[in-house]
């Protein structure tokens, strides 16, 4: 009976928790995912005011000094 009992309870209570962490490590994840795509908009326009590389290669080939964003 202990064996039989064993091999019934191990995958019904490992199972479950290992979905669970799995879930938790999704949405940790996720989370992270998140906060990464947030852009600091301060920099992104100052950054775009300078021009980026692609922008001061075709100011360089129009033979124009500034690029206006």
């Amino acid at each position: 009976m202990p064996v039989e009992f064993y091999v019934l309870m191990i995958p019904f209570c490992a199972i479950p928790v290992f979905l669970v962490s799995l879930d938790y490590l999704n949405k940790n994840a996720d989370l992270e995912r998140k906060k990464h795509n947030v852009i600091d908009f301060d920099k992104f326009i100052k950054y775009k005011e300078e021009g980026d590389d692609v922008d001061s290669d075709i100011a360089e080939l129009l033979d124009i000094d500034k690029i206006a964003a």
